[in-house]
């Protein structure tokens, strides 16, 4: 069992798929608990909702269960996908997914809805991703996460509720908590993309490869390990911001949109003329 929790012990292969147990049940109970809370609502969500927290939960799931976590225990590259299903592409799509009323529900007034709305500050939530990101990408806490069991579990939790934190303010499920412009979005995005591609970039550009513990042979598919850390920084840096490309490009466009409904002054009325003053004298 820890060794199937720490990609080891399975075959690297499309048939590769390891359902443990706490990781199966508790995306079934996940997702369970989401639809029927949908149901009890009495008021259905938009279909692409659905569809959203479906995809969104299916990449979290592909990302722990499927081939790819087995492949990640020989390469960074594929442990670096699995990043970016657990923290880019997973909770943006889950967030999506959630109704205002739904959140409106499980964050009543109190302790948990302070403390929601101290977290999901864009002051709070972005340092949060970044440091924990840099965290966990340090060599020796990498390391250890690979090696030890409980290191492992909370390293990929720590990526998930992050990813979850860290998007919030950009989808803003719950418009009342943390509601921000899109001008101020933008500037989010913008501003946090620049640390996560300069760690992608050291990743990229190291000649010595960071982490020994993919040095250790036999090397999947014949990669070499400095190659293979080359691509992982590219998919950190490339797919790793594909979402906050596409965050973006929306939230541009939005804004646009709304400074061009803006409304314009208004116009300068002329005062009224009098009528032409008159000369005494001139009059017969």
């Amino acid at each position: 069992m820890l060794a199937a929790l720490l990609h080891a012990g399975h075959p690297v292969s499309w048939g590769a798929w390891h359902l443990e147990p706490t990781v199966t049940a508790g995306a079934f109970i996940v997702v369970g608990l989401y639809f029927r809370a949908v149901w009890l609502s009495g008021r259905r969500p938009e279909w692409w909702r659905l569809l959203s927290f479906t995809l969104g939960s299916l990449a979290i799931f592909i990302g722990l269960v499927s081939p790819l976590d087995a492949a990640a225990d020989r390469l960074l590259s594929m442990h670096m996908l699995q990043h970016v299903l657990l923290t880019s592409i997973g909770p943006p799509l889950v967030l999506l997914g959630l109704t205002p009323a739904l959140l409106e529900f499980l964050l009543k007034p109190g302790l948990l809805n302070r403390a929601a709305r101290a977290v999901t500050n864009p002051l709070v939530a972005a340092p949060l991703f970044l440091v924990n990101m840099w965290f966990w990408h340090a060599p020796g806490v990498y390391q250890a996460a690979l090696t030890e069991l409980p290191v492992h579990v909370v390293m990929h939790l720590a990526f998930l509720v992050t990813g979850l934190i860290f998007w919030w303010p950009v989808i803003q499920p719950l418009p009342q908590l943390s509601r921000i412009g899109e001008g101020a979005r933008l500037l989010y995005l913008f501003v946090s993309g620049f640390p996560m591609g300069l760690l992608a970039l050291l990743l990229l550009a190291s000649g010595t490869v960071v982490y020994g513990y993919y040095e250790n042979p036999p090397h999947l598919w014949g990669i070499d390990p400095l190659i293979d850390q080359q691509i992982a920084g590219v998919i950190m840096g490339a797919l790793g911001e594909a979402a906050s490309f596409v965050a973006i490009t929306f939230l541009f466009f939005r804004f646009l949109d709304h400074e061009e409904e803006q409304p314009g002054p208004p116009a300068s009325v002329a005062p009224e003329q009098a009528p032409p003053r008159r000369d005494p004298a001139s009059v017969p």
